[in-house]
């Protein structure tokens, strides 16, 4: 099996598996969204066309990139997908960042602590990480809450970085290396 292509995980509310091409709609019902896109480095997505983009040009050549796959996180009850979480290589040896995104009618429930745990575990057990890197938006709390409770380690913050709207934003990064994640 190619390494860049992922296995599908399971959780005790979630499937993690690769983003497929149908999944376009339940990616265009959370990233038409302006509240869910609000601190991304995309734009609100205002058809289903958007997605299908992303989808195409994003998640699926990520492995023609040298990065894993895409994990769509599915609800086990509802079966829709409802977000992603994946990882991307960046400069360094076997260093990533992660990111993640979360249909807003989910949030509140734990649901991106649970997918990013077990995208975590499979990316330093599994495939190789030697060190993970994450940022949000510094306004951005619950992203912010979400990498605390995982144990990265705050590394700073690159003041008024990414211009969202009409104001520029501080970025805050973090990071952890394989033996910390426990």
């Amino acid at each position: 099996m190619n390494k860049l292509r992922i296995p599908t995980l399971e959780t005790n509310r979630l499937i993690l598996r690769a983003v497929t091409m149908d999944d376009a709609s339940d990616m265009f019902a959370y990233t038409s969204n302006p509240e869910v896109t609000r601190y991304l480095s995309f734009s609100t997505h205002t058809s289903v066309e958007d997605a299908e983009w992303a989808i195409a040009n994003i998640f699926m050549k990520r492995p023609d990139n040298g990065s894993p796959e895409a994990f769509a996180i599915v609800d086990k009850m509802t079966h829709q997908m409802i977000g992603t979480c994946d990882f991307w290589r960046v400069d360094g040896d076997n260093t990533y960042e992660m990111g993640y995104v979360l249909n807003q009618a989910y949030w509140g429930q734990g649901l991106m602590t649970e997918a990013s745990r077990a995208v975590l575990k499979f990316a330093f057990e599994d495939f190789g990480v030697r060190r993970m890197e994450i940022r949000h938006n510094a306004e951005n709390i619950g992203s912010r809450n979400i990498i605390k409770k995982q144990g990265f380690t705050y590394e700073g913050v690159r003041r008024r970085l990414i211009k969202i709207d009409d104001h520029y934003s501080d970025i805050v990064y973090y990071a952890m290396l394989d033996e910390e994640f426990k």
